[in-house]
C-alpha cells in the first residue's frame, strides 16, 4: 500500500459545554450538571448491545491516490432489515471482543471488532505514545436523531421518550413520523403523489436533514490518509483499544515523491465505546450530541515512543502511580506547574533530570525500556535521585 507521510499530530480533544440562560436580572451562564456516570454507563451499554445485535458490517476498500493499489480496508455498518435481513450481526460475527476498565469507581465496557491484530514482532503502543493511523469516527445513529430511533428529530412524532405522540403533533398512521413530514399518509403503499422522498426512508426531503444515501452521514471526524496522533490527547476509549494492536512489520519510502509503502499486516479494528470513555457531556462540536456512544474504525501503521520533555525517561515511565494518566497531581513530583512528563527537572533541585540518570539504548532500536536506564539513589532513602531534591549530582559529566 502507498500512503503519503504526514508529520503532524492531531488530538481528539474535549471542550466544556455551557448552556446560557437570560432572564430579566442577569446573564450569568447556567452550567448543566453532568449525568451520573455509573447510570449513564448502564444506558450506554444497552445501546451498544442493541446496535451490535441489529447491525452488520461491510468491508470497504479505500484508495487515496491515482494508483490501483488499495491502501487499506475499513468498515461501514447497516441495519439488519429488508434486503439485509439475513446478514450476520456484528455481535455474532465471531470477531467481537470486549475489554473492561474501571475509572473513578465506574466499570466501562468497550466492544472491539478485531480484524487484524498485527504481527507479534512489532511493539504495541502505550497509552502515551505517538501513533501513525487512519481512522473514521462516527455516531451510532444520525446526528439529528436525539432519541436514536432512526427518525430525525424534525420528523419524529415522539422525541420526549414518553412512548406516544408528543403533544401538539399528529401521526395519523402511527408510523412514528409526523403527518407533515410523512411521505406516505394516503393508505396506498409508496410515496404520495406530489411528495419527494429521495432516499426512500419515509420522510419527505423538506423535513429530512439526513440523506440516507450518504454513507458518511454519521461521520464526525476522519483521517483517510495517515496522521500522527499523540495518545495523551485522544479520548480514553480510543487509546484503551489501540494498545492491543501493532503496526506494520516493514515499510519503504520513495525518495522521489515522499510516499511510504507499508506491508499489509498492520493493526486494523473497530471500537464501539460508551460515552464515558468518549466525550460524555462535553463534545468538541455540535455535530456530536452529549452522551453519545462512539465508533472508531482504526488502522495502525507505526508507533513512536514518546519522551515529551526530552529528559531521557520515556513518557510512559513518568506515570508514577501507574494509573494510565500522566497529567494528574500524583505524577508531579515537585508540585510545580509542569507534571513530570513535561518537566525537565522533575524534583526542581537545579540538576536536570537527564543528568541524574544514565540512558543507554543497548540494542539501538530507539525504544528505551526501563532496564536501559540507570537510576541512582545516592542517599539510600528509597527515592531515586531525579525525584529526590536532596540528591543533585550530575552523573553524566
Amino acid at each position: 500500500m502507498n500512503v503519503r507521510k504526514y508529520i503532524y499530530a492531531v488530538g481528539l480533544t474535549m471542550i466544556a459545554l455551557i448552556s446560557c440562560k437570560k432572564d430579566d436580572d442577569e446573564d450569568d451562564p447556567i452550567v448543566i450538571p453532568p449525568r451520573d456516570r455509573a447510570e449513564q454507563q448502564v444506558v450506554d451499554d444497552a445501546k451498544l448491545v442493541d446496535y451490535l445485535k441489529t447491525h452488520f458490517y461491510i468491508d470497504v476498500e479505500v484508495n487515496t491516490d491515482s494508483d490501483p493499489d488499495i491502501e487499506y480496508v475499513t468498515r461501514r455498518f447497516d441495519t439488519i432489515a429488508g434486503d439485509n435481513e439475513n446478514e450476520v450481526s456484528i455481535m455474532d460475527s465471531g470477531k467481537l471482543v470486549t475489554k473492561e476498565i474501571v475509572r473513578d469507581g465506574v466499570s466501562y465496557k468497550l466492544y472491539v471488532l478485531k480484524i487484524d491484530e498485527g504481527e507479534n514482532a512489532v511493539r504495541k503502543p502505550t497509552v502515551v505514545d505517538s501513533t501513525l493511523v487512519t481512522y473514521r469516527g462516527e455516531l451510532l445513529y444520525d446526528n439529528k436523531d436525539g432519541d436514536g430511533d432512526g427518525i430525525p428529530d424534525e420528523a419524529d412524532a415522539d422525541t420526549d421518550d414518553e412512548k406516544g405522540t408528543d403533544t401538539g403533533k399528529v401521526d395519523s398512521d402511527n408510523d412514528g413520523i409526523i403527518d407533515e413530514a410523512d411521505a406516505d399518509t394516503d393508505g396506498v403503499e409508496g410515496t404520495d403523489a406530489g411528495k419527494v422522498d429521495s432516499d426512500n426512508d419515509g420522510i419527505i426531503d423538506a423535513k429530512d436533514p439526513v440523506n440516507n444515501n450518504d454513507p458518511d452521514r454519521r461521520v464526525f471526524d476522519s483521517a483517510i490518509t495517515p496522521i500522527w496522533l499523540d495518545m495523551i490527547g485522544v479520548v480514553e476509549g480510543f487509546k484503551t483499544a489501540i494498545i492491543d494492536y501493532k503496526g506494520a512489520t516493514s515499510f519503504t519510502e520513495n525518495s522521489l515523491d515522499g510516499t511510504v509503502s507499508y506491508s499489509n499486516d498492520f493493526g486494523n479494528y473497530t471500537v464501539f465505546m460508551p460515552s464515558g470513555l468518549g466525550y460524555f457531556n462535553s463534545p468538541p462540536n455540535q455535530d456530536i450530541p452529549r452522551y453519545s456512544c462512539l465508533i472508531f474504525n482504526t488502522q495502525l501503521y507505526t508507533v513512536n515512543q514518546t519522551d515529551h520533555d526530552g529528559d531521557g525517561i520515556p513518557t510512559y515511565l513518568e506515570d508514577l502511580d501507574g494509573d494510565g494518566f500522566v497529567i494528574d497531581a500524583d505524577d508531579n513530583t515537585d508540585g510545580d506547574t509542569a507534571v513530570n512528563y513535561l518537566d525537565v527537572d522533575d524534583d526542581n533541585d537545579g540538576t536536570l533530570t537527564k543528568d541524574e540518570i544514565t540512558v543507554v539504548d543497548a540494542n539501538g532500536d530507539n525504544v528505551i525500556t526501563i532496564d536501559e536506564i540507570t537510576f541512582y539513589d545516592d542517599d539510600d532513602d528509597g527515592i531515586k535521585n531525579h525525584l529526590d531534591s536532596d540528591d543533585r549530582d550530575n552523573k553524566n559529566q
